[in-house]
């Protein structure tokens, strides 16, 4: 063997034995004999996803509803605005805002397209791209959000966040959509940093971070375990998770992600090896989502990822309440795009958590056969688009794949 390929080979070897000790511990926790995902050599050396630009070009999936239904005019943006942000606690993107914190902290008018110095023509446009992504027109609200800069990034990569995750057909466009999110919000963390600590800025940089953070969260939650260790990707999240909610105390869904965040690692690797060696905590869990349930209760992913929450931890034991929170965040009625996709997100998870209610044992052997149908048939199970998970699909996934892209 070649002298310099033996690093990676020492750290495939690592990496794999320490796979192994974590199916071992989370064996223990969920009484499961399952064998280790299969991951190949090139998946494994791959530190970041590849991003493919023509995902951006094609024509994106519509969102399954009338866009009219959340279509606002600037005058109703403003009114709703406080209530529209509750999760993310963005402030309104005024001329005066962006004038004063523009002075302050420059980099917050880099990458601005096609701008003269006029502020109020800067509001205009900002709003414009919020009424895109508010009623769904993900793919527009892209385009014109990469053109206001750090400001515009924020509705632009969380309209591309909810694409990936809610409408892409394919789970390999989900994750290059997911990365490209993580990718340019990285870009700010060190130019951000100034402004953690002023409070009229710090909601950018927390929902930045956000989007950073659950964008490989999102990646994470259904890679294989070795995947997980060789990209670090537990140690990012959970990083950030405790970042955002440093510099934002009083946004929700920086609290829910936390919480998110320590159920997500207790369901990868169960609940002994997740606070030993990742200081994942029922308790953390717990607080967190009691925090943001009580700053807004009635937000449909609070409502949801709590349901997910007690099904990592407790499996089947707190099951009849995780589906009253699904069922409750299927009722909360939606006023912008994003509640309602969750929504109707929360509706295609309750079909799944029945699925294993009703024919599994083991909660590992159900989210691996997840997996395995996912990575064979490249079908995106958490797209709103597409039908429930069965049994016959998780039994024969051959039936399922879909054709190979052009």
């Amino acid at each position: 063997m070649a002298a310099t390929s033996q690093p990676f080979w020492r750290s495939l070897c690592l990496i794999v034995l320490c796979a192994i000790s974590l199916q071992a511990h989370a064996a223990r926790d969920d009484d499961s004999d399952d064998e280790m995902d299969e991951v190949t050599p090139e998946e494994l050396q791959m530190q970041e996803i590849p991003v493919d630009e023509r995902i951006f070009l094609e024509k994106w999936n519509e969102v399954p509803y009338k866009k009219s239904f959340f279509t606002y005019t600037d005058e109703q943006i403003r009114e709703k605005w406080t209530h529209l942000m509750r999760g993310l606690k963005v402030p309104y993107p005024s001329a005066a805002y962006m004038k004063k914190n523009f002075e302050k902290y420059p980099f917050m008018k880099d990458g601005i397209v096609d701008w003269n110095g006029d502020y109020q023509v800067l509001e205009t446009r900002s709003l414009q791209v919020w009424r895109l992504f508010f009623a769904g027109d993900f793919q527009k609200a892209r385009e014109e959000g990469l053109k206001l800069g750090p400001m515009g990034e924020i509705p632009a990569l969380f309209s591309q966040l909810m694409y990936a995750i809610y409408l892409t057909d394919r789970q390999s466009i989900k994750y290059m959509m997911l990365q490209d999110v993580a990718n340019r919000a990285e870009i700010y963390f060190d130019v951000m940093a100034e402004a953690e600590n002023d409070p009229e800025v710090a909601p950018i940089v927390a929902s930045v971070k956000l989007g950073y953070a659950y964008a490989i969260a999102r990646i994470a939650e259904e890679s294989p375990v070795p995947i997980v260790v060789a990209r670090r990707y537990i140690g990012k999240i959970k990083n950030s998770a405790e970042e955002i909610v440093e510099i934002m105390p009083e946004q929700p869904l920086a609290h829910a992600f936390r919480a998110g965040v320590d159920a997500g690692i207790m369901r990868r690797v169960g609940k002994f090896t997740g606070r030993m060696t990742y200081g994942a905590r029922t308790t953390t869990v717990e607080e967190s989502f009691s925090d943001a349930l009580r700053l807004a209760p009635d937000i449909p992913i609070v409502n949801y990822e709590y349901a997910n929450a007690l099904i990592y931890m407790n499996r089947k034991r707190d099951l009849n309440e995780a589906i009253s929170y699904l069922e409750k965040a299927m009722k909360i009625r939606p006023e912008f795009s994003m509640d309602a996709l969750d929504v109707m997100y929360s509706y295609k998870r309750l079909q799944e958590v029945r699925l294993y209610a009703l024919n599994f044992r083991s909660f590992r052997k159900f989210e691996k056969l997840r997996r395995k149908f996912s990575k064979k048939t490249d079908r995106n199970l958490t797209s709103v688009l597409s039908e429930p998970l069965t049994m016959d699909m998780l039994n024969n996934p051959e039936n399922y794949v879909l054709p190979e892209r052009n």
